[in-house]
């Protein structure tokens, strides 16, 4: 598929490079994002999902998408990552975004719970944190925008 979708997108003068590695990579851990696209010091790997490969137009549309990054001047979405996905819209009728609607109702694709708060001794600011960081594990380095040092109530 990813050979046929490079050759079309040449037909419509989107400049893919040829560089890109011809197998795509799934990822089983991606919960934010559909696709990627690596760039590998001029050699370009794209990786999917693997929670849309039951739905082939899905996959298509996010291959488009990752393809798009990998011409020149287009690793983000700007003007130019832009005008290419107008031209695939207007050929195809495909709509190329930088983000995509999943069905079912808008919610987070991961959503995190608080695991840790932490407060300022002199002020009482709390402040949740979901990920172990830095300042969790020693927060008696780390102080307040008030001065104030930090202790951990979770």
């Amino acid at each position: 598929m990813m050979q046929e979708l490079i050759l079309s997108l040449h037909r419509l003068s989107v400049p893919v490079p040829s560089n890109i590695c011809p197998r795509v990579l799934y990822n089983t851990r991606a919960k934010r994002r559909l696709g990627c696209c690596y760039d590998r010091g001029g050699f370009y790997e794209i990786e999917l999902s693997s929670s849309i490969l039951e739905e082939p137009q899905k996959v298509k549309e996010v291959l488009i998408h990752e393809l798009l990054h990998t011409c020149k001047g287009c690793h983000n979405h700007g003007k130019r990552w832009k005008q290419y996905g107008e031209r695939v819209k207007e050929a195809w009728g495909i709509s190329v975004t930088r983000a995509v609607k999943l069905e079912g109702p808008a919610e987070p694709l991961r959503q995190e719970q608080v695991k840790y708060v932490l407060q300022c001794e002199k002020c009482g600011a709390v402040f949740p944190r979901k990920r172990m960081s830095k300042a969790v594990k020693l927060p008696n380095r780390y102080r307040c925008r008030c001065g104030g040092k930090l202790k951990r109530l979770l």
